[in-house]
């Protein structure tokens, strides 16, 4: 979690994270924003695509908790919402969503 940064700036931390991990199957999925307006993005990389992880599928069921929606590519997704109350879960959905 990285309170306070969003947009640009979380979009690029994903993309840095998931460059660094590019080696191996890993899914990257920093949550920021404010409290009225939270946001995530997911970064898969190649790898974990290959195993089924989307980071377009894996966002829309992050962005529900945060009370939102949001969309991408397999590759890179991002969204938001209006309730950051719901950031743990939000993760937790992501961590569900891969184990299932």
């Amino acid at each position: 979690q990285v309170p306070g940064v969003g947009g640009n700036e979380l979009r690029n931390l994903a993309t840095e994270l998931r460059g660094r991990l590019c080696d191996v199957a890993s899914v990257v999925a920093p949550v920021g924003g404010t409290d009225d307006k939270p946001a995530v993005i997911v970064a898969t990389s190649p790898s974990a695509r290959d195993k089924g992880a989307k980071a377009g599928a894996l966002i829309r069921v992050a962005a529900e908790q945060l009370g939102g929606k949001g969309g991408g590519k397999d590759d890179l997704a991002q969204g938001g919402g209006s309730d950051a109350a719901g950031t743990d879960a939000a993760l937790a959905a992501i961590r569900d969503a891969l184990a299932g």
